[in-house]
């Protein structure tokens, strides 16, 4: 009797211990939300991996594969269940040379990670740090084809009144480098409502109605939707652009994630 009691409590405790463990992995488990932003302006295609995970062109028919001459916009949740280094790499398809690694965060529930592949070289991205009083927009236009100055201004229409309304963002900008600017959203494109009836514009400097790229306005022009702008409740956003002017569609990569805005 006292036998068959030693037995029942053991396995009593084995399945306590068994239940404890599993429930311990469950409570490792883990996720981060991975964002990845930028540009590859190289000839080959880029595979991304983390840690031991492979994104390759068999993963979800392939659509982490980054591919030439394109924009970059990776969001997705990666899992895991213990705390340790892990890198993310993007890796030539062709060459099998890695062009990027970076540690991804330790503890932290998102990881924002900023890749400019132009002209045969990593285009460095320094955001400068947030200002409670402000908010901070970044701007760099890849247009080799001219270095002549020109304006980024936010212009609208009232449907009803035909009132005109524009609101500078940055002045003499010129291509092929880093301009940041504060920014304090005014009432007249202050909310969700008004950016998404506005456009972008880019124009030669001086002037609101000469296009700064190849004289063409679709190439010249940004949805104010599409920028995720401050509105006038925003302060402290840093908000850096890379933008490479194109015919189809703009090449527009938002260098930053808020995810309570975007």
């Amino acid at each position: 009797m006292k036998r068959y009691i030693k037995n029942i409590v053991f396995m009593v405790l084995i399945a306590g211990l068994f239940t404890a463990c599993k429930k311990d992995d469950l409570e490792t488990e883990k996720v981060m939300q991975i964002v990845i932003n930028g540009y590859n302006g190289g000839v080959n295609a880029l595979q991304m991996s983390i840690d031991t995970t492979q994104y390759d062109a068999a993963t979800a028919n392939g659509k982490y594969i980054i591919g030439a001459a394109s924009g970059i916009a990776q969001n997705f949740a990666y899992t895991y269940r213990s705390e340790k280094k892990r890198m993310l790499t993007l890796t030539d398809m062709v060459t099998q040379k890695v062009v990027y690694s970076k540690e991804l965060p330790v503890n932290a529930p998102k990881g924002l990670f900023n890749y400019i592949f132009l002209d045969g070289k990593e285009l460095e991205v320094t955001p400068p740090s947030a200002d409670a009083t402000t908010n901070k927009l970044g701007f760099y236009i890849y247009y080799p084809a001219s270095n002549e100055p020109f304006d980024i201004f936010l212009y609208r229409v009232d449907n009803s009144t035909g009132q005109e309304f524009r609101e500078y963002l940055a002045r003499g900008v010129m291509q092929g480098q880093w301009v940041y600017v504060n920014y304090n959203a005014t009432a007249d494109f202050g909310t969700k409502a008004l950016l998404g009836s506005s456009s972008v514009y880019f124009t030669k400097a001086g002037t609101t109605d000469q296009w700064a790229f190849d004289d063409d306005q679709n190439k010249s022009t940004i949805s104010g939707n599409s920028m995720f702008l401050p509105t006038t409740i925003d302060k402290g956003l840093v908000q850096p652009y890379f933008i490479k002017p194109m015919t189809s569609s703009q090449g527009l990569a938002k260098m930053f994630f808020y995810p309570d805005r975007q």
